[in-house]
């Protein structure tokens, strides 16, 4: 059994919301965007900065590149994009990439297999193939416009909330999640439609994911929660109630598959994450954040251990990021248990103190339950 703990919060870096976290391949870092103008670059280890770069405009995406050693992929809100890599103790560089686009950067992903980048900017998603010699990129098309008919007769802005490549066969695809449009699995070649998701009663998306198999893909829908489909299927195979307050202001979510697709996590504006189980739909485990919503949560995986980070918007200069780490075995997931069951009391005390408290008491209470079964065992032999 699997269960996460708190291990990390990271505060006093940046003043306004933060808008995006990525890990770094190795685990060791996490880099974090804000509307502060400011990209921050944290030791997990002790939770110290290791750098603060201020940019022009608000950043709105963190990217750490699956292929180049440290090397973080950084979009604004004014559309600008830049690069940084060579990242050391006390020096790193910086590259700065001219798309001619217009409008904030909302998305990114990456190829591995074709060294595209897919970048969901303004009104429009572009694909950039990557130049490894000049460490540049080059906007090579955009993606056509999703179709108005199922809007009706009121046009909606076309926003790319996810972005996901995927290959089957020798087809390869580009899976866009837009907020008004649904979902549109898009032949990369021919730049045709190969099929579409459209969310009944719920059209307003605010991220989405696909599993490690590229199995499924689930979108989170700022109306009615977690709708999960298999690849090509226009129906949810399942749904998953996001927590939430009423007449509470409908906000994007990220959502993430984890542990190999047995799990979905999600953030909310109650002040939790959410983890559910994949294949039950239960609520597998309540992560206690504190912030008023979590915008971006993102994984990280290394050997043994997961990493779960979740940050606080709309806190101003008490923005912060809280951080979890998995761990395994039966008295840990009965610790993490009545700390999710218990939360914090009203007396101050910790949720991890009074959960370990309980647990003392759980501990007695089978102890005396054991002898007084030995003792009645004993009276009935006798």
């Amino acid at each position: 059994m699997t269960a996460y703990i708190h291990i990390r919060t990271l505060s006093e870096g940046h003043s306004d919301s933060i808008n995006s976290l990525a890990f770094s391949r190795c685990g060791r870092y996490l880099a974090s965007g804000s509307d502060d103008k400011c990209v921050i670059i944290w030791r997990l280890d002790d939770g110290s900065i290791l750098y603060r770069l201020l940019l022009d405009s608000s950043v709105t995406v963190v990217f750490w590149h699956p292929t180049l050693r440290d090397t973080v992929i950084i979009g604004c809100e004014d559309g600008n994009l830049c690069q940084l890599r060579h990242l050391r103790i006390d020096d790193f560089s910086r590259k700065d990439f001219d798309l001619g686009a217009d409008g904030p950067v909302h998305c990114l992903e990456y190829d591995t297999d074709t060294g595209c980048f897919a970048l969901g900017i303004g009104h429009h998603v572009y694909v950039a193939h990557e130049s490894r010699e000049s460490s540049g990129l080059g906007v090579s098309f955009k993606v056509p416009q999703p179709s108005e008919e199922l809007t009706g007769d009121n046009p909606k802005p076309v926003r790319a909330r996810g972005l996901h490549f995927h290959k089957k066969g020798t087809t390869s695809m580009l899976i866009v999640s837009y907020l008004h449009h649904g979902v549109i699995a898009w032949d990369v070649q021919r730049m045709t439609c190969l099929w579409r998701i459209w969310p009944r009663d719920a059209p307003l998306i605010g991220s989405s994911a696909v599993s490690p198999e590229i199995k499924a893909l689930i979108v989170q829908t700022m109306h009615k929660g977690l709708f999960m489909y298999l690849i090509g299927g226009s129906r949810p195979s399942r749904g998953f109630i996001v927590p939430g307050r009423p007449n509470e202001k409908c906000r994007p979510l990220q959502v993430r598959f984890l542990e190999g697709g047995s799990k979905v996590i999600c953030g909310s504006n109650t002040g939790e994450v959410r983890m559910w189980d994949t294949s039950s739909g239960e609520v597998f485990q309540n992560l206690p954040h504190g912030g008023m919503f979590h915008m971006k949560i993102p994984l990280c995986f290394q050997g043994h251990n997961s990493y779960i980070a979740a940050a606080s918007s709309q806190k101003g200069q008490n923005s912060y990021i809280q951080i979890w780490r998995a761990k395994t075995g039966g008295r840990f997931f009965v610790r993490v248990f009545f700390t999710t069951l218990i939360g914090n009391d009203s007396s101050g005390t910790s949720s991890s103190e009074t959960a370990n408290s309980m647990i003392r008491m759980w501990r007695i209470f089978r102890v005396c339950n054991l002898s007084f079964t030995r003792a009645c065992i004993l009276k009935h032999s006798n």
